[in-house]
């Protein structure tokens, strides 16, 4: 398995972004897009020589269950613009948010949004964009989320089977479909669950942390990777089970708080007995 993270205050210079992923360990690397393609592939190929990983690309907050068809179809097109920007430039993953059928927002939450409805729009819009590109070396991936589809590892596996192309695969962030007591104080078993489920699928992996606070209703607040509850044990035991090209990416964090995540998911995996890719020099 791999390890990435955001970088702060970085040049977008191939010698500097290869350093900095060398000094944290880090041999997977989150893709910003470059309009220069030059310099693009001046990037791409530093991380090649340094054996780091062009992990993943963002293509969120483009709502592919907007209600404006006008609106869905410049989102759509952006997603697959996006797409073929990270096939080109080898990128392991295009990763985009399930959609809303709130108008106004990518994620805002409706009655409808986990409908059957909403799986067969959700299932209809990835084919398009994938059947459309056609990648040969990125996958699109859906970001999980508890309030849009997919929101837990069973249905995330329906999509795959109904969405039935090779270029589409999984993304798994285990924090965003935590939202109950039971999961928070036993996620180890809902990693699991997404392990079993989607493992063979699974291109990358997001890591942040979850806590409760005395708040009425019940309340879970994101923190830091390290800071809080998510069973990091089994998520590193079970990550580490797949192709050693999967990524677990660190997230939601600040620069000072990076160096923390950073070293606990280090120290879990020695205690383990787990290693993680490097990159070299």
């Amino acid at each position: 398995m791999r390890l990435g993270g955001p970088t702060f205050d970085v040049e977008e210079e191939p010698e500097a972004l290869v350093t900095y992923h060398r000094e944290n360990g880090f041999s997977a690397a989150f893709m910003r897009e470059v309009e220069d393609k030059v310099r693009r592939d001046e990037i791409c190929a530093a991380y090649e020589e340094a054996n780091i990983l062009p992990a993943e690309l963002g293509a969120y907050r483009l709502n592919i269950l907007q209600t404006d068809a006008a609106r869905r179809q410049k989102n759509l097109d952006e997603i697959c613009r996006r797409l073929a920007y990270a096939d080109e430039a080898g990128i392991r993953c295009c990763v985009i948010h399930g959609g809303s059928y709130e108008p106004e927002g990518w994620g805002t939450p409706n009655p409808d949004n986990q409908s059957e409805r909403a799986f067969e729009d959700t299932v209809t819009a990835v084919q398009t964009i994938v059947d459309r590109v056609q990648p040969t070396r990125a996958k699109l991936t859906l970001e999980p989320e508890r309030w849009l589809l997919p929101d837990e590892p069973d249905v995330y596996l329906r999509l795959v089977e109904a969405i039935d192309r090779p270029g589409f695969g999984v993304h798994l962030d285990p924090v965003n479909i935590i939202a109950n007591p039971k999961d928070y104080y036993d996620s180890g078993a809902l990693l699991r669950a997404c392990f079993d489920r989607l493992g063979p699928h699974i291109l990358s992996c997001h890591t942040k942390d979850v806590i409760t606070v005395d708040r009425y209703p019940y309340h879970l607040v994101e923190t830091y990777t390290g800071n809080g509850m998510l069973d990091h044990d089994v998520y590193l035991t079970e990550m580490d089970k797949l192709e050693p090209d999967v990524s677990l990416m660190i997230e939601h964090l600040t620069a000072e708080q990076l160096p923390l995540a950073r070293d606990f998911l280090f120290e879990r995996a020695e205690e383990m007995g787990l290693a993680f890719v490097m990159p070299v020099e």
